[in-house]
């Protein structure tokens, strides 16, 4: 090939080149991620009595912190808890959910029935050692399952939060975690 054959191929790719970069559609940026919000927040080591109540199963358990900062069953027996299973995720997790989204503000009662808040299935009553208490409750499942209702028990505003959040606060009552016995 002739030299000014070869410099007109390359001048004619840069022209397609320029044309190409500046009419091509933007690249989408990824979609900007608002921060959740929490529900409430404090330090976990704060916390220092746990009660919770399944009121349609008529099932409860409480749980307090001792002077060893160990958990044990605020009941008649009085024992501690499974390590394994409490560890400091039950405090951690309790001390501060994120909301999936605020579904209403200041729900009629109506609402909140609806909701499956009034009754509540779940009452959660979380005590700290400033004798700051938390109430809050749970209701329905979303559509779907993938979050369930919930509500501070002295507001009218109505959250999501995760179905795992909810489930481990279920369990606690359902599955308490008491330390099994090793068998010889």
């Amino acid at each position: 090939m002739k030299l000014s054959n070869i410099l007109l191929l390359i001048a004619v790719l840069a022209v397609a080149a320029a044309v190409y970069f500046v009419t091509r559609p933007d690249e989408e940026s990824p979609p900007v991620v608002e921060p959740r919000e929490r529900l409430w927040e404090f330090n976990m080591n704060e916390l220092k009595h746990i009660s919770i109540e399944l009121p349609e199963l008529e099932m409860s358990e409480s749980f307090v912190k001792h002077e060893d900062r160990q958990w044990y069953f605020d009941n008649e027996s009085g024992v501690q808890v499974d390590p394994d299973r409490w560890g400091g995720g039950v405090p951690f997790i309790l001390s501060g959910p994120y909301m999936e989204r605020q579904i209403a503000e200041d729900a009629t009662e109506e609402q909140l029935e609806n909701f499956g808040l009034i009754p509540p299935k779940i009452r959660l009553t979380l005590t700290k050692e400033d004798e700051e208490i938390i109430r809050v409750e749970l209701g329905n499942a979303v559509p779907g399952g993938s979050a369930y209702y919930l509500r501070l028990a002295d507001s009218n505003d109505v959250y999501t939060i995760d179905y795992s959040w909810h489930n481990v606060v279920e369990n606690l009552v359902l599955v308490p975690p008491y330390l099994l016995e090793e068998e010889e």
